[in-house]
């Protein structure tokens, strides 16, 4: 069976254990839910930071082609432009100066144009300013000639034919300009005068402009970012081609990406995908011109930081398991090793050995249940103690008394043995005489001689009768005293008895003290409960208070597994009692049943042994008066011879009277003599019990 201490120490080692996974768990599971919180909202923050200048930039192109439009507007007569070709050059000549300055101050323009409807005016008329980059001046170049192209030639003049049809600035998708190898992007506004076309107005910006900014946005350590169109479409990416629907990517593999990003209700919000492989996270934002500025990263990134957090937690629950353990083993022994004593000064107890235990006393001094329990095991032995020291005393009494009584029944058996002996010798003689009856008359001086040999003879049995008389009271007063000792002894033992039983029922208090702790426990366990209620109300203000909840819950777990060892202590501690109570029952059950009966037996035998004395007395005085009246009367023989035999016959009867009597106080004195001996073997048997005990 495995020891308490070992128990307790499992106990401490196993509670810490659950509370420290417990809680190593939830903040490993908190902390990455926080880290991963943290590091997707950086993932949208980048995001929406990068857009903004995006958003920035597209704003300030807008503003400028929108001012810029106005002004034409503004400075258009339409009354007179509709066909007369003079007043067109005219009104183009008066926009050219404003085209150079709105060009020249518009980031990453790298055309600026006005096209006339070509229903109204020459196929090649309006303004077309164009450079080769960002850092060249603008010139002034012919524009496209309508004439060439079907206005259903998308490709060609659809730049033209699109804003107007859609009678809104719109923003073109993205395209290569071969001549000068630039990939642009077109802001187009359509102008109109009271409904009627008048041209589209528009400039065509380095689309490396938007893309520079969105590979500034760097997520982590190789995260990117990549531009889709309103429609799903790859616009700008460092390894998928542009133009690339992003749904057929890969035998469908971004179709999620796609249904995310198109998806308006999805903006600030993370999703997590697989690319070639890999898992990812990405976010996006809609830019101002309606494509989508997608930034993207690792997966194992953006839980780095969680991943190295979790190490350090679980290197920290070792080493808080290691310090459990240790403490668990130094507070296990310091719990067990005064419980170990006391059981161990109980087993000396249950083997009836009542010496002094050297650190009883230092036991006794602690305030917690462990001294209340020495302290009722040192009071049981010391009332055990006490009870046997009595019991050893009686038991030398006992031994004395019955030694002392062996004596006087030895001799009261001699002298009944005596008397028998005498008596039969009476009974002989008294044959004799009644067959020499008739001798008496011849030979009168003889029988003188003879009545003075009985008279001396009667006078000597009647002294010895008078000294068994003497002996026989003896014997029944130190019966009746010896008796008397004994139930006196026998009251003061089943007193103390009792009273050292009803003191061992002090160690029940402790299951009144386990029972207050275990409720206090339970209401313990509660306050925690609501304490991590109102934690988990007070939010990340209440989590310290949580984590100290939590602990007072696992500690008054704790207690109901400590009380319950404590239960099982006091339970084995009641067993030995109930062990000693029955024990000390069987003692009293003998000294009631046994000692006390024996003496009671042995007093009636006393006083039947007196009476018999007195009989015996009594005929002893008979014979002598019968005899001194036969001395009497010896001279009247001769002359009364029928007296004579009349007296003799009553002499022979009296004789055969005392021959019975003392055949019975004989047979009296040997059952005295038996019910010695069976006081003697009790007598044993209680010096026997008694040596049990080691004092």
């Amino acid at each position: 069976m495995k020891s308490i201490r070992m128990k307790i120490t499992a106990a401490i080692v196993f509670c810490s254990l659950i509370t420290a996974v417990v809680i190593s768990l939830l903040s490993i599971s908190d902390t990455r839910s926080l880290s991963n919180t943290a590091a997707e909202k950086e993932l949208v923050l980048t995001c929406a930071n990068t857009g903004g200048e995006i958003n920035a930039l597209i704003s300030r192109i807008e503003q400028s082609v929108d001012t810029l439009s106005d002004v034409a507007m503004e400075k258009l007569d339409f009354a007179k432009f509709p066909n007369n070709n003079a007043y067109v050059n005219e009104y183009t000549n008066g926009l050219l100066e404003e085209f150079f300055t709105f060009a020249e101050h518009t980031d990453g323009a790298i055309t600026a144009y006005i096209r006339y409807n070509p229903e109204f005016t020459e196929p090649t008329s309006g303004i077309f300013l164009t450079r080769n980059d960002t850092k060249s001046a603008f010139d002034s170049v012919t524009p496209t000639d309508f004439s060439m192209y079907d206005p259903s030639d998308a490709a060609h003049v659809g730049w033209y034919y699109i804003p107007v049809a859609n009678k809104a600035p719109i923003w073109m998708d993205p395209y290569l300009n071969a001549n000068i190898n630039v990939y642009m992007i077109s802001y187009v506004v359509p102008l109109y005068e009271n409904g009627t076309s008048v041209g589209i107005l528009g400039m065509d910006i380095d689309f490396g402009q938007l893309t520079s900014l969105a590979d500034s946005a760097v997520a982590f350590d190789t995260g990117y970012s990549f531009i889709v169109s309103s429609s799903g479409n790859v616009l700008y990416h460092k390894e998928i081609e542009s133009g690339t629907d992003l749904a057929d990517y890969n035998g469908g593999e971004l179709a999620a990406v796609k249904e995310f990003v198109l998806d308006a209700s999805n903006q600030g919000k993370t999703l997590q995908y697989s690319y070639n492989g890999g898992d990812k996270y990405l976010s996006y934002v809609e830019l101002g011109n309606g494509m989508k500025l997608v930034l993207t990263a690792p997966l194992g990134e953006i839980t780095a930081d969680a991943d190295a957090l979790s190490s350090k937690l679980l290197m920290f629950l070792a080493i808080g398991l290691v310090i459990a353990v240790v403490l668990g083993i130094i507070i296990g022994s310091t719990i067990a090793k005064p419980i170990k004593r006391i059981t161990d000064i109980i087993k000396q107890t249950s083997e009836l050995d009542f010496h002094k235990a050297e650190d009883i006393d230092r036991l006794m001094k602690k305030s917690d249940e462990t001294g209340i329990m020495a302290k009722a095991v040192n009071e049981m032995r010391s009332v055990l103690r006490d009870l046997v020291n009595n019991m050893e005393r009686v038991k030398d009494g006992l031994i004395g008394n019955m030694k002392r009584l062996d004596e006087v029944m030895r001799e009261n058996n001699a002298i009944s043995e005596d008397n028998s002996a005498t008596t039969q010798e009476l009974a002989a003689g008294m044959e004799e005489t009644t067959a020499g009856a008739t001798m008496i008359v011849g030979n009168l001086d003889a029988i003188q001689v003879n009545a003075e040999d009985i008279r001396g003879l009667s006078e000597r049995e009647q002294k010895e009768s008078k000294e068994i008389m003497v002996r026989a009271r003896e014997l029944r007063d130190n019966t009746r005293a010896s008796s008397d000792r004994a139930m006196a002894v026998y009251a003061e033992m089943k007193a103390r008895t009792e009273e050292a039983i009803e003191k061992s029922k002090v160690v029940a208090k402790i299951n009144e003290l386990t029972d207050d702790i275990r409720n206090i426990s339970s209401q313990t366990n509660l306050l925690a409960l609501n304490a991590n209620i109102e934690a988990a109300r007070a939010g990340d203000a209440g989590k310290g208070f949580a984590v100290v909840a939590t602990e007072i819950g696992a500690l008054a777990n704790q207690t109901f597994r400590t009380v319950d060892g404590i239960n099982e202590i006091v339970q084995d501690v009641n067993d030995a009692v109930q062990n000693m109570t029955g024990c000390m029952e069987v003692i009293m059950r003998f000294l009631e049943e046994t000692v006390v009966k024996d003496y009671s037996t042995f007093g009636q035998v006393g006083e039947r042994y007196e009476q018999d004395a007195n009989s015996f007395a009594e005929s002893m005085q008979h014979i002598y008066s019968e005899i001194s009246e036969l001395s009497r009367k010896i001279t009247e023989i001769a002359d009364t011879m029928d007296g004579l035999s009349r007296t003799i016959a009553e002499s022979a009867d009296g004789v055969n009277l005392i021959a019975e009597k003392s055949g019975e106080a004989v047979g009296k004195t040997m059952e005295g003599y038996e019910h010695l001996r069976e006081s003697e073997t009790s007598l044993n048997l209680m010096k026997e019990l008694i040596e049990k005990f080691d004092v």
